[in-house]
C-alpha cells in the first residue's frame, strides 16, 4: 500500500465533507477514493448509506391530507382541554386570584427592571442601548408536540 494512499478514516471524513456524489469531491481526491472503495467493502457500504441518505434529502415531501391535519388538531385541542392548566406560576404561588397573580408578576417585572438598571449602572450614567440582536425569549415548560403516530 502506498504511503500517501487514502485511509478508511480519510475516506469517511471526505464522505462527510463532500457527500456521496463523486462530482462534488475535489478532482485530486477522486482517484484515491476509487482505490479505497475497491479494497474496502465497509467503505462501499458507507458510500451506499450516504447515497441513500442523499436520496431521502432530495426526495419531495409527501403531501399531507387536510383530513389528517384536522384530526390531529382536533385531538390536540381535546387533549389540551382535558389537561389542567397549572404551570410554574401555579406551583410557585398556589391558587391565587388572577388579579393578584397579575399584580405580583408586574411587581416582579418592575423589580427586575430596576435591579437590572442598577446593576448595569444605567441609572448612574448616560443611557446605554443594548446591542442589536439581543432579544428576550419567554420559555414555557409545557410544549405540545404535534404527532399523530402515523408515518408519512
Amino acid at each position: 500500500m502506498r504511503e500517501d494512499a487514502m485511509t478508511d478514516e480519510d475516506f469517511l471524513r471526505h464522505l462527510d465533507d463532500y457527500g456521496a456524489a463523486p462530482e462534488r469531491w475535489p478532482p485530486e481526491l477522486r482517484a484515491d477514493a476509487d482505490t479505497a472503495l475497491a479494497r474496502s467493502p465497509a467503505l462501499r457500504a458507507a458510500l451506499e448509506q450516504a447515497r441513500s441518505f442523499d436520496r431521502l434529502l432530495t426526495a419531495p415531501a409527501a403531501p399531507v391530507e387536510d383530513a389528517r391535519v384536522t384530526r390531529l388538531l382536533s385531538a390536540v385541542g381535546a387533549a389540551a382541554r382535558g389537561m389542567p392548566q397549572e404551570g410554574v406560576v401555579m406551583l410557585l404561588l398556589g391558587r391565587m386570584q388572577r388579579r393578584r397573580v397579575a399584580g405580583f408578576c408586574v411587581a416582579l417585572l418592575a423589580l427586575g427592571w430596576l435591579a437590572g438598571g442598577w446593576l448595569t449602572g444605567q441609572f448612574a450614567g448616560p443611557a446605554a442601548t443594548a446591542p442589536r440582536g439581543q432579544e428576550l425569549a419567554l420559555l414555557n415548560d409545557e410544549v405540545v408536540t404535534l404527532f399523530d403516530g402515523e408515518s408519512r
